[in-house]
Protein backbone atom coordinates (compact mmCIF):
# COMPACT_ATOMS: atom_id res chain seq x y z
CA UNK A 1 0.00 0.00 0.00
CA UNK A 2 2.94 2.41 0.92
CA UNK A 3 4.11 1.85 -2.54
CA UNK A 4 1.15 2.58 -4.23
CA UNK A 5 0.90 5.80 -2.24
CA UNK A 6 4.46 6.83 -3.36
CA UNK A 7 3.04 6.61 -6.94
CA UNK A 8 0.34 8.30 -6.41
CA UNK A 9 1.85 11.01 -4.77
CA UNK A 10 4.26 11.78 -7.62
CA UNK A 11 1.93 11.57 -9.91
CA UNK A 12 -0.96 12.83 -8.76
CA UNK A 13 0.00 14.26 -5.00
CA UNK A 14 -4.10 16.03 -4.86
CA UNK A 15 -5.40 12.89 -5.06
CA UNK A 16 -4.25 12.69 -1.80
CA UNK A 17 -4.58 15.61 -0.13
CA UNK A 18 -8.39 14.93 -0.88
CA UNK A 19 -8.71 11.40 0.08
CA UNK A 20 -10.83 10.58 3.43
CA UNK A 21 -8.93 7.69 4.86
CA UNK A 22 -10.64 7.10 8.21
CA UNK A 23 -13.38 5.06 6.50
CA UNK A 24 -11.63 2.06 8.19
CA UNK A 25 -13.30 3.14 11.65
CA UNK A 26 -16.27 3.19 10.57
CA UNK A 27 -16.80 -1.14 10.53
CA UNK A 28 -15.55 -1.26 13.86
CA UNK A 29 -18.75 0.19 15.09
CA UNK A 30 -20.11 -3.14 15.98
CA UNK A 31 -16.81 -4.09 18.19
CA UNK A 32 -18.76 -3.75 21.76
CA UNK A 33 -17.08 -2.13 24.42
CA UNK A 34 -17.26 -4.04 28.03
CA UNK A 35 -20.66 -5.08 29.34
CA UNK A 36 -22.86 -2.19 31.32
CA UNK A 37 -20.41 -0.04 29.60
CA UNK A 38 -22.70 3.54 28.65
CA UNK A 39 -21.63 4.91 25.56
CA UNK A 40 -23.15 9.00 25.26
CA UNK A 41 -22.12 10.95 22.17
CA UNK A 42 -20.95 14.52 22.53
CA UNK A 43 -20.72 17.68 20.02
CA UNK A 44 -17.24 19.14 20.21
CA UNK A 45 -16.78 22.68 18.54
CA UNK A 46 -15.22 21.05 15.72
CA UNK A 47 -14.96 16.78 15.72
CA UNK A 48 -17.23 14.63 17.94
CA UNK A 49 -16.43 12.79 20.87
CA UNK A 50 -18.47 10.51 23.18
CA UNK A 51 -18.36 9.47 26.96
CA UNK A 52 -17.07 5.90 27.71
CA UNK A 53 -18.55 4.68 31.47
CA UNK A 54 -18.25 1.73 32.61
CA UNK A 55 -20.71 0.52 35.29
CA UNK A 56 -18.55 1.68 38.55
CA UNK A 57 -17.16 4.84 37.48
CA UNK A 58 -20.86 6.59 36.80
CA UNK A 59 -20.37 8.55 40.12
CA UNK A 60 -16.66 8.89 39.57
CA UNK A 61 -14.90 12.50 39.67
CA UNK A 62 -12.26 11.33 37.88
CA UNK A 63 -11.84 11.92 33.80
CA UNK A 64 -9.57 10.21 31.37
CA UNK A 65 -9.37 12.52 28.36
CA UNK A 66 -8.56 9.79 25.45
CA UNK A 67 -7.24 10.32 21.38
CA UNK A 68 -6.86 7.16 19.19
CA UNK A 69 -3.95 6.11 17.33
CA UNK A 70 -4.53 7.07 13.82
CA UNK A 71 -1.32 7.19 12.24
CA UNK A 72 -2.43 10.61 11.21
CA UNK A 73 -5.09 9.81 9.13
CA UNK A 74 -7.55 7.27 10.17
CA UNK A 75 -9.29 5.41 12.85
CA UNK A 76 -11.12 7.29 15.15
CA UNK A 77 -13.98 6.64 18.49
CA UNK A 78 -14.77 3.14 16.87
CA UNK A 79 -11.89 1.83 17.16
CA UNK A 80 -10.95 2.30 20.76
CA UNK A 81 -14.08 2.39 22.24
CA UNK A 82 -13.55 -1.14 23.50
CA UNK A 83 -10.18 -0.11 25.03
CA UNK A 84 -11.14 2.74 26.43
CA UNK A 85 -13.98 1.20 28.19
CA UNK A 86 -11.49 -1.48 29.29
CA UNK A 87 -9.37 1.89 30.66
CA UNK A 88 -12.97 3.09 32.74
CA UNK A 89 -13.37 -0.40 34.01
CA UNK A 90 -9.78 -0.76 35.39
CA UNK A 91 -9.46 2.98 36.83
CA UNK A 92 -12.91 3.38 37.86
CA UNK A 93 -12.79 6.77 35.76
CA UNK A 94 -15.47 8.36 33.33
CA UNK A 95 -13.32 8.35 29.33
CA UNK A 96 -14.08 10.67 27.47
CA UNK A 97 -13.00 9.83 23.75
CA UNK A 98 -12.62 12.19 21.63
CA UNK A 99 -12.62 11.59 17.67
CA UNK A 100 -9.85 14.65 16.58
CA UNK A 101 -9.38 15.98 13.12
CA UNK A 102 -7.47 13.76 10.52
CA UNK A 103 -4.78 14.73 7.65
CA UNK A 104 -5.18 15.24 5.32
CA UNK A 105 -8.45 17.28 5.46
CA UNK A 106 -7.03 19.05 8.72
CA UNK A 107 -3.21 19.97 10.48
CA UNK A 108 -1.60 18.27 13.19
CA UNK A 109 -2.24 21.58 14.85
CA UNK A 110 -6.05 20.89 14.25
CA UNK A 111 -6.16 17.92 16.26
CA UNK A 112 -4.41 19.58 19.00
CA UNK A 113 -6.84 22.27 19.04
CA UNK A 114 -9.34 19.31 19.58
CA UNK A 115 -8.02 18.48 22.22
CA UNK A 116 -7.91 21.62 24.18
CA UNK A 117 -11.83 21.90 23.63
CA UNK A 118 -11.76 18.69 24.51
CA UNK A 119 -10.13 19.58 27.66
CA UNK A 120 -12.14 22.55 27.98
CA UNK A 121 -15.30 21.05 27.81
CA UNK A 122 -14.72 18.41 30.49
CA UNK A 123 -13.65 21.02 33.06
CA UNK A 124 -16.76 23.91 32.51
CA UNK A 125 -18.67 20.35 33.50
CA UNK A 126 -17.01 20.78 36.77
CA UNK A 127 -14.06 18.11 36.86
CA UNK A 128 -11.05 19.81 38.06
CA UNK A 129 -8.25 19.47 36.76
CA UNK A 130 -6.24 17.41 39.15
CA UNK A 131 -8.63 14.95 38.76
CA UNK A 132 -8.11 14.84 34.84
CA UNK A 133 -5.55 12.35 33.02
CA UNK A 134 -4.93 13.04 29.36
CA UNK A 135 -4.12 9.28 27.61
CA UNK A 136 -3.16 8.69 24.17
CA UNK A 137 -1.81 6.04 22.11
CA UNK A 138 0.99 6.33 18.50
CA UNK A 139 0.02 9.60 17.35
CA UNK A 140 -2.95 10.38 19.97
CA UNK A 141 0.01 10.14 22.25
CA UNK A 142 1.39 13.37 20.42
CA UNK A 143 -2.20 14.45 20.65
CA UNK A 144 -2.40 14.02 24.31
CA UNK A 145 1.48 15.83 24.84
CA UNK A 146 0.65 18.62 22.57
CA UNK A 147 -2.99 18.98 24.50
CA UNK A 148 -0.99 19.25 27.74
CA UNK A 149 1.36 21.78 26.55
CA UNK A 150 -1.57 24.19 24.58
CA UNK A 151 -3.60 24.04 28.60
CA UNK A 152 -0.24 25.15 30.07
CA UNK A 153 0.19 27.95 27.09
CA UNK A 154 -3.48 29.05 27.34
CA UNK A 155 -3.13 29.43 31.24
CA UNK A 156 -5.48 26.80 32.17
CA UNK A 157 -4.63 24.27 35.24
CA UNK A 158 -2.67 21.71 33.77
CA UNK A 159 -4.06 17.63 33.86
CA UNK A 160 -2.79 15.79 36.51
CA UNK A 161 -0.62 13.67 34.64
CA UNK A 162 -0.31 11.87 31.18
CA UNK A 163 -0.32 8.45 30.18
CA UNK A 164 1.29 7.88 26.64
CA UNK A 165 1.37 4.62 24.83
CA UNK A 166 4.25 3.88 22.21
CA UNK A 167 3.75 7.55 21.28
CA UNK A 168 4.88 9.66 18.22
CA UNK A 169 7.12 12.57 19.64
CA UNK A 170 9.16 13.56 17.40
CA UNK A 171 9.50 14.76 13.95
CA UNK A 172 13.10 13.28 13.51
CA UNK A 173 13.38 10.26 11.07
CA UNK A 174 16.68 9.24 12.22
CA UNK A 175 15.19 8.26 15.63
CA UNK A 176 12.78 5.81 13.93
CA UNK A 177 15.02 4.44 11.54
CA UNK A 178 18.04 3.70 14.39
CA UNK A 179 15.15 1.60 16.58
CA UNK A 180 14.55 -0.59 13.56
CA UNK A 181 18.66 -1.22 13.36
CA UNK A 182 18.39 -4.57 15.19
CA UNK A 183 14.45 -5.09 15.03
CA UNK A 184 11.75 -5.44 12.71
CA UNK A 185 8.14 -3.34 13.37
CA UNK A 186 5.70 -5.63 12.11
CA UNK A 187 3.49 -3.34 12.32
CA UNK A 188 4.69 -0.36 10.55
CA UNK A 189 7.90 -0.33 7.70
CA UNK A 190 10.05 2.72 8.20
CA UNK A 191 9.14 3.75 4.52
CA UNK A 192 5.00 3.83 5.72
CA UNK A 193 5.67 6.17 8.70
CA UNK A 194 8.05 8.44 6.40
CA UNK A 195 5.53 8.54 3.72
CA UNK A 196 2.38 9.26 5.77
CA UNK A 197 4.74 11.81 7.43
CA UNK A 198 6.36 13.52 4.64
CA UNK A 199 2.92 14.13 2.85
CA UNK A 200 0.44 14.36 4.95
CA UNK A 201 2.52 16.06 7.88
CA UNK A 202 4.37 18.69 5.94
CA UNK A 203 1.90 18.24 3.00
CA UNK A 204 5.27 17.18 0.32
CA UNK A 205 7.67 19.61 2.21
CA UNK A 206 5.08 22.96 1.38
CA UNK A 207 3.87 23.06 5.22
CA UNK A 208 6.19 23.74 7.72
CA UNK A 209 6.47 20.70 10.47
CA UNK A 210 4.65 21.21 13.73
CA UNK A 211 6.69 21.57 17.13
CA UNK A 212 6.36 17.55 18.50
CA UNK A 213 6.28 17.07 21.93
CA UNK A 214 10.40 16.00 22.01
CA UNK A 215 10.96 19.39 20.67
CA UNK A 216 8.88 21.76 22.84
CA UNK A 217 9.60 23.49 26.51
CA UNK A 218 8.21 20.72 28.62
CA UNK A 219 8.06 22.67 32.14
CA UNK A 220 5.38 22.86 34.01
CA UNK A 221 3.64 19.43 33.03
CA UNK A 222 2.07 16.62 35.16
CA UNK A 223 3.69 13.56 35.51
CA UNK A 224 4.33 10.97 32.70
CA UNK A 225 3.75 7.38 32.39
CA UNK A 226 5.26 5.91 28.84
CA UNK A 227 4.65 2.50 27.63
CA UNK A 228 7.00 0.98 24.34
CA UNK A 229 7.44 -2.08 23.02
CA UNK A 230 11.67 -3.05 22.44
CA UNK A 231 10.61 -4.03 18.90
CA UNK A 232 8.35 -0.86 17.68
CA UNK A 233 9.93 1.97 15.41
CA UNK A 234 8.62 4.44 18.04
CA UNK A 235 10.77 3.39 20.98
CA UNK A 236 13.12 5.63 20.25
CA UNK A 237 10.63 8.85 19.96
CA UNK A 238 9.59 7.70 23.71
CA UNK A 239 12.98 7.30 25.04
CA UNK A 240 13.71 10.73 23.64
CA UNK A 241 10.78 11.92 25.50
CA UNK A 242 11.52 10.57 28.52
CA UNK A 243 15.07 12.26 27.95
CA UNK A 244 13.42 15.95 27.37
CA UNK A 245 11.14 15.56 30.46
CA UNK A 246 13.71 14.48 33.05
CA UNK A 247 15.93 17.56 31.52
CA UNK A 248 12.74 20.07 32.60
CA UNK A 249 11.67 18.23 35.74
CA UNK A 250 8.86 16.83 34.87
CA UNK A 251 8.39 13.19 36.55
CA UNK A 252 8.57 10.70 34.39
CA UNK A 253 8.01 6.49 34.52
CA UNK A 254 9.11 4.84 31.60
CA UNK A 255 8.03 0.61 30.78
CA UNK A 256 9.67 -0.90 27.78
CA UNK A 257 7.70 -4.33 27.01
CA UNK A 258 9.87 -6.67 25.78
CA UNK A 259 9.65 -8.07 22.20
CA UNK A 260 6.04 -6.01 22.19
CA UNK A 261 4.25 -4.96 18.77
CA UNK A 262 3.46 -1.01 18.08
CA UNK A 263 0.38 -0.68 20.60
CA UNK A 264 0.36 -4.09 21.70
CA UNK A 265 -2.32 -2.99 25.05
CA UNK A 266 -5.46 -2.98 22.16
CA UNK A 267 -5.01 -6.71 22.58
CA UNK A 268 -5.57 -6.99 26.10
CA UNK A 269 -8.69 -9.33 25.80
CA UNK A 270 -6.09 -12.38 24.56
CA UNK A 271 -2.67 -11.38 25.22
CA UNK A 272 -1.93 -11.18 29.15
CA UNK A 273 1.12 -9.05 28.28
CA UNK A 274 -1.09 -6.39 27.26
CA UNK A 275 -3.55 -6.93 30.10
CA UNK A 276 -0.79 -6.17 32.44
CA UNK A 277 0.31 -3.48 30.74
CA UNK A 278 -3.28 -1.91 30.58
CA UNK A 279 -3.58 -2.23 34.57
CA UNK A 280 -0.12 -0.63 34.87
CA UNK A 281 -1.62 2.47 33.10
CA UNK A 282 -4.90 1.89 35.49
CA UNK A 283 -2.31 1.63 38.64
CA UNK A 284 -0.99 5.09 37.71
CA UNK A 285 -3.88 7.44 37.20
CA UNK A 286 -5.20 6.04 39.91
CA UNK A 287 -1.96 7.16 42.24
CA UNK A 288 -2.35 10.40 40.26
CA UNK A 289 -6.33 11.07 40.86
CA UNK A 290 -7.30 9.41 44.09
CA UNK A 291 -7.82 12.51 46.82
CA UNK A 292 -5.48 12.00 49.70
CA UNK A 293 -7.47 11.07 53.00
CA UNK A 294 -7.56 13.56 55.34
CA UNK A 295 -6.98 13.40 59.27
CA UNK A 296 -10.26 13.20 61.40
CA UNK A 297 -10.16 15.60 63.74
Amino acid sequence: MTVIGIVINRFSPHLLQRARLDVIDKPLRVVPPPAGTQVTPVALPQCPAEWVVFPTARQSDRVIVYFHGSALVTLGLNSHRRFVGKLSQETGARVFNVGYRLAPQARLEDAVSDGLDAYRYVMSLGFSADRIVLAGDSAGGMVAAGTALAARDSGLPVPAGQALMSPLTSSDMGLKYRALKDHRDVMFPFMTVKFLYDVFGTVNGTRAAPVMPSEADLHGLGPFLLQVGTHEMLLNDTLTLADRLRAHGVPVWVQQWHKAMHMFQLGFDVNPDALRAVEEVAMFIRHLTTAPEKNSA
